[in-house]
């Protein structure tokens, strides 16, 4: 499988709070090779928590601009309870932005 991984503790350190910062990761590092990977692997090893700035930057965007395709290659790891809880928040607004079919801003 052809995947691309993404450790945000070492881009980012422990505590992911700036919704910016995560917006201009997402245009560097995932959009412009978005159709070269089949897979990103989102690797929060280290992390402690983030907020919904930030996991709303990373991840609901993607859905905007891929539609439901960003679901089949986006995957998690490494995540503890507090981390889980923001992605799945961020994941049920990009589904819901894809399925009403909203363009980016």
């Amino acid at each position: 499988m052809n995947s691309h991984e993404l450790h945000l503790a070492k881009d980012f350190g422990a505590c992911l709070a700036e919704g910016s910062r995560a917006a201009e990761y997402r245009l560097r590092n995932i959009e412009p090779v978005f159709d070269v990977y089949e897979t990103f692997i989102f690797d929060f090893e280290g992390v402690r928590s983030v907020n919904d700035s930030f996991a709303n930057a990373l991840i609901v965007p993607l859905f905007t601009h891929h539609g439901m395709e960003a679901l089949k290659k986006i995957r998690f790891r490494h995540c503890n309870p507090v981390v889980r809880l923001m992605l799945e928040s961020a994941l049920t607004l990009g589904v819901e932005a894809a399925q009403a079919g909203q363009v980016p801003a």
